[in-house]
């Protein structure tokens, strides 16, 4: 009986230690390594990693990847701001010693976070074997803050200003058009390198216009509530987060802030200009996506999850607010 070969599978693409030392340079000096017997040769990532410069002073820098070894990286960030997004995966990453706790932990949804260098700081990582990480950074020097057209324009502020405080750092839950952003910078489609750097580009300025979109808005609402509602609102941010399969209706979740539920829906307007419905079916929806990525869980299983007794309706508002279906989703 003739044997049956198995088939050949195609070998996982592998990033060296080379490649990430040499790009490092675009966003700080002085790359080092420690913790593990790897060459400069060696691979260090199995998976895909770019980082690349798309105009002066913008950098993006994209990984899909497993690390290979234990080891810790380090480098002296220029100054500038960084917008971070972790669509899987943790970073135990640190700058001038400070945590920069990002990463989207399980259970959690996606978090956009911007932070701030007034000055070049060290950025330190600690990478374990086997971890993998989906994300994308776009990283803006202070030189291109600076020579921006719009950095004299009065909405401009509020980035000038918080670009200038030392380890500022802000959080936002991304909207789905944000999402797929990310999800276009991570695999963009194939083409000449030029025409790839086009695509990359505008999805990249696409991103910094909405990260900035949310800075301003949210900081300028938030400062408009007083610091008693601000604490009730993080308060109801936190069930959320905690409880949001078992809210049944508005006054549960009024109860939990110790607030009426008028007061529910002017806080959740006020500050994030949407309704406490849309933002639970948004919370919703990131559980359902995190099981089907993570879990690997049936789309039917992920609609039960996002509160949908009909897995079409359930595909519907998936890709209406991700870009995607949740087939797709499951098959990444």
């Amino acid at each position: 009986m003739k044997a049956v070969r198995p088939p050949i599978l195609p070998t996982p693409e592998t990033v060296s230690l080379a490649e990430i030392e040499d790009t490092s340079m675009l966003v700080g000096r002085g790359f080092g390594v420690a913790g593990a017997a790897v060459g400069r040769d060696d691979a260090a990532l199995s998976g895909s990693f770019r980082m690349i410069r798309l105009r002066p002073g913008i950098i993006v820098h994209t990984s899909d990847a497993t690390e290979l070894h234990d080891m810790t990286t380090n480098v002296v960030h220029q100054s500038g701001l960084t917008i971070h997004l972790f669509l899987q995966g943790v970073a135990d990453a640190s700058l001038g010693g400070v945590p920069l706790e990002l990463g989207r932990r399980a259970g959690m949804a996606v978090e956009g976070v911007i932070t701030a260098r007034a000055e070049p700081d060290l950025f330190e990582r600690h990478a374990r074997r086997g971890d993998h990480v989906r994300k994308v950074n776009v990283t803006l020097t202070s030189e291109w803050l600076a020579d921006s057209a719009f950095s004299t324009a009065e909405e401009f502020r509020t980035v000038r200003d918080f670009a200038a405080q030392h380890h500022a750092r802000f959080t936002w839950t991304p909207q789905s058009s944000v999402l797929s952003l990310a999800e276009q910078l991570l695999h963009p489609p194939s083409g000449s390198p030029l025409m790839q750097n086009l695509y990359l580009e505008s999805r990249a300025l696409d991103l910094i216009a909405e990260a900035f979109a949310a800075l301003t808005r949210q900081t300028d609402s938030l400062s408009s509530l007083r610091p008693f509602d601000r604490h009730r609102l993080r308060i109801i941010e936190d069930f959320i987060a905690e409880h949001s399969h078992e809210i049944s209706s508005l006054d549960d979740l009024a109860r939990a802030g110790g607030v009426s539920v008028s007061t529910l829906r002017r806080l959740f307007q006020a500050a994030y200009g949407t309704s406490v419905f849309d933002h639970l079916r948004r919370v919703s929806l990131e559980r359902a996506r995190l099981a089907l990525e993570r879990d690997g869980v049936p789309v039917s299983h992920a609609a039960f999850l996002a509160g949908y007794s009909s897995a079409a309706n359930f595909a519907t508002a998936f890709k209406r607010h991700f870009g995607m279906t949740p087939t797709d989703v499951r098959r990444h």
